[in-house]
């Protein structure tokens, strides 16, 4: 099988580019290596030719390899490498001037079909066929002229007629599955629309079937001629009957978030998904976003142009680069959109496409800077897949950021008065330029708990609803809404009393954010007595400090990931070390529980390449990847270790689901341990050991477990989207992302009195931790420690001394027996309304 190079300036384009081709990949797995980016993390971008040889050799085979190139040195450092190679070799060898995307996807469709060197070539090289095709038409002829069948074919062809009913029509994946389908066949076969038999083409060629752009419920005709034309036929016509692989569902990248509930909303009023906690009320006011202006004019000064557009680009990375750390503080793994800004503004094409028309057409900075972004833009919103295409979204909003500085006009995102702001969702630099001081709750039309609205909305302690759906573009300006972000409720234009019952709700609930505020320092006891623990998740040491200031009795998880991700390689001990020494050194004292690292599932590493997957999040992430990479678990542990002298560190295992990988983990942790003291190297006498529960398997069998461990960690997040099979992040499934479900809290339940018929104590670390309804229902169930972000820490800190233990034990006894997470919910707030009017 032919085997595929790809060679880039990018790591993780390159990475993205193998997730792309890997998708399409549905029969005979294809070699596929990357030589990409350069190992200096102050400068990743780059080519080698040494690693463009060792790509080669990995995937070379006699039947040949095809290498893809990005541009400039990535070409020279390939034909380098070919040189340097065997001389038997290089004749097998081809460097390919195809676009490295399309190339890439076109050629390891037909490699997958077993396709000879000169095959594979030629669909690269034809790989723009489906993108000219959607700008203009007379592309379209060279390539159905190429492909037309034999003018002296002498069999009749059969023709059947199929209509397509997947709702994506035959976009990258199903056409690559038709091409797949249909090359199993030795008959020649061609696709058509109907009635356009002029257009027809061959159903082998990946270009050519999505160069036609087949949509939904459009008819084909298929006919085939050969020896097995009939055979082919039936397993197209059975291809098609299956939707092409495809359920009837919508990539969650593609659809509209619907309208999520818990229930039918009440007469008067829209429901979403609770987003952020609080109450407001204001007008509905419609985000507004001024876009720069800009004129040709004609130009002496080049050399002063491109000046100016380095000033303007050195700002906007400055303040991208800011912008982004101020996510990952609160969400690491959401700030990675920043990651793709930021190579827009340093791509070397786009500059010197820049660069080439200042100088030659003597044009200013800010026209040539548009015309390259506009063209940049349109030329990802020409390419079929639906995520790829949104990347045009990004390229268009980073690319008026550097024309507000080119200009001086400002760009932010302006309303009228203060208000409920109004919007499909919120983008990354939407979130950045808002007047949050006018900003009284959000409503958006898609999202979910999880989106870029949501996250910005709990950081300033905003009420919001998102996923209310369509019908929010129907409210007018200046209509009264009442935003209720616990109920995920939004109310329009209310009547007298809705309001008077909500600005009473509004200033009872302001009224015990500040009391939280203000004693959120104190111990959280109920008033009988019962000491919890309420400590912070964080992710850097910029979260430490919050953590101390919002009154954190400890860290319940630091998230290791931030030292590991958005590099070309892997943190060394020593920078590990200095970094978990720094974070225990700010919190004086107070416990720090060090999660190992977890990545995999939605957090790759460029530089751990684990192979395609079919669902990573069930693949190789968290432990059972530091166990596949011994090296990089034990550097780790060393820094944990080391770092423990005179803290009070713990070292916490996470995504544990077999007794097996306990052990190995603590066998290795002991093993590095023994290596430290025989090297005579500072480090606690003793330190913890948990697991985190994130699974039912570990749930379940909780039994097993705790006599091994010292405490187990409940990571809520993935014990229910694992529990009740609905993804995080995803708003057709959020109603069922609910903790308080009577299955979730069964496994709690076991998990704690395991626990403690070994002496042994439980944390909760996930989002539960911080919902009000849940707190009593933990306490009650006997959790000790509940951590969650440095925010939300006072208020539950207040929720908790307003309890009981005997109380919460009694409600959460209840709870156990209730049928939905909805009945819980009831039962626990008509429970906290009781006890607040008593």
């Amino acid at each position: 099988m032919v085997g595929i190079v790809l060679v880039s300036h990018s790591s993780l384009l390159a990475a993205g580019i193998v997730e792309m081709a890997r998708m399409v990949m549905q029969q005979a797995p294809v070699p596929i290596a990357v030589a990409a980016g350069a190992d200096d993390p102050e400068h990743p971008l780059g080519t080698d030719a040494a690693k463009i040889r060792r790509a080669i050799e990995e995937v070379y085979s006699d039947d040949g390899v095809l290498v893809l190139m990005d541009l400039g040195s990535a070409i020279l450092s390939a034909e380098m490498a070919v040189d340097f190679l065997p001389e038997d070799k290089r004749a097998n060898v081809r460097l390919c001037a195809a676009p490295i995307v399309e190339g890439a996807i076109a050629a390891v469709v037909q490699a997958s079909l077993g396709a000879s060197l000169d095959r594979v070539e030629a669909e690269a090289l034809g790989s723009l066929a489906g993108k000219s095709e959607s700008l203009s038409n007379h592309v379209y002829a060279a390539v159905s002229e190429a492909l037309a069948p034999s003018a002296g074919a002498a069999v009749r062809a059969l023709e059947i007629q199929l209509t397509v009913t997947n709702r994506l029509g035959l976009h990258a994946r199903p056409a690559a599955l038709l091409v797949q389908t249909a090359g199993r066949f030795r008959s020649d076969i061609r696709i058509a629309r109907a009635g356009q038999a002029a257009r027809q083409v061959n159903a082998k060629s990946f270009n050519a079937v999505a160069s036609l752009g087949i949509r939904q419920h459009e008819v084909i005709t298929v006919a085939a001629r050969g020896p097995d034309a009939a055979e082919a036929l039936a397993a197209l016509q059975q291809l098609a009957a299956e939707k092409f692989g495809e359920s009837d569902e919508l990539p969650e990248a593609s659809q509209a978030a619907p309208p999520v509930s818990g229930g039918e909303a009440p007469a008067g009023a829209l429901r979403g998904a609770a987003a952020s906690p609080g109450y407001a009320i204001g007008p509905a006011v419609m985000l507004r976003q001024v876009e720069p202006q800009v004129e040709r004019r004609p130009i002496d000064d080049p050399d002063a142009e491109m000046s100016r557009l380095r000033a303007a680009l050195d700002a906007v990375r400055e303040s991208t680069r800011s912008l982004r750390d101020q996510v990952a503080r609160q969400h690491p793994y959401e700030a990675a959109i920043f990651d793709a800004y930021l190579m827009f503004l340093d791509d070397p094409e786009v500059l010197t496409r820049v660069q080439r028309m200042i100088e030659e057409e003597r044009v200013n900075a800010e026209w040539a800077w548009r015309k390259t972004v506009d063209e940049s833009a349109r030329a990802f919103e020409a390419i079929e897949d639906e995520y790829m295409r949104a990347r045009a979204v990004d390229i268009r909003d980073i690319g008026a950021q550097v024309l507000s500085r080119l200009t001086g006009q400002t760009r932010s995102g302006s309303i009228d008065q203060a208000g409920i702001l109004i919007a499909p969702d919120l983008s990354p630099s939407e979130t950045a330029y808002l007047d949050r001081t006018a900003v009284l709750g959000i409503c958006t039309e898609r999202g979910s708990p999880s989106s870029h609205s949501a996250i910005l909305a709990r950081t300033l302690g905003i009420p919001a609803v998102t996923g209310v759906g369509a019908a929010i573009a129907r409210i007018h300006p200046g209509t009264t809404l009442v935003v209720d972000g616990y109920e995920g409720l939004v109310w329009i234009a209310p009547d007298d009393q809705v309001v008077a019952d909500y600005t009473e709700r509004r200033a009872q609930w302001q009224a015990a954010r500040e009391q939280a505020r203000q004693s959120s320092a104190m111990p959280a006891i109920t008033k009988d007595g019962a000491h919890i623990e309420v400590a912070a998740n964080i992710g850097s040491l910029a979260d430490a400090h919050a953590a101390v200031e919002h009154g954190a009795d400890g860290v319940g998880l630091l998230r290791t990931e931030f030292l590991f991700l958005n590099r070309t390689a892997a943190p060394d001990e020593d920078e590990q070390y200095e970094t978990y020494a720094a974070i225990a050194r700010v919190m004086e004292g107070r416990p720090v529980i060090v999660r190992t690292l977890d990545v995999g599932g939605d957090k790759p590493l460029a530089y751990i390449p684990l192979g395609r997957e079919e669902n990573p999040f069930l693949g190789q992430r968290a432990i059972r990847l530091c166990l596949n990479q011994p090296d990089l678990f034990a550097t780790q542990l060393r820094a944990i270790l080391r770092a423990s002298a005179g803290h009070r560190l713990k070292v916490m295992f996470p995504m544990i689901a077999d007794i097996g990988e306990l052990r190995r983990a603590r066998a290795i942790l002991g093993a590095v341990a023994d290596g430290l003291r025989a090297q005579s190297v500072p480090m606690a006498d003793s330190i913890e050991v948990g697991m985190m529960v994130e699974v039912p398997s570990a749930a379940l069998l909780a039994h097993v477990f705790a006599p091994e461990i010292d405490f187990f960690s409940i990571g809520s997040n993935d014990l229910i989207q694992y529990t009740l099979a609905a993804e995080r992040g995803n708003a057709a499934v959020v109603h069922l992302q609910d903790g308080l479900h009577p299955a979730v809290l069964v496994q709690i339940q076991h998990v704690v009195q395991s626990a403690q018929r070994a002496g042994k104590w439980v944390s909760v670390c996930g989002e539960l931790a911080a919902d009000h309804d849940a707190v009593p229902v933990l306490i009650g169930l006997g959790i000790q420690k509940l951590s969650m972000s440095p925010g939300a820490i006072p208020q539950v800190k207040e929720l908790i001394r307003r309890l009981t233990l005997a109380e919460a034990r009694q409600w959460a006894s209840q709870a156990l027996t209730m049928e939905s997470a909805e009945a819980v919910r009831r039962f626990i707030r008509s429970r906290q309304e009781a006890l607040a009017e008593g």
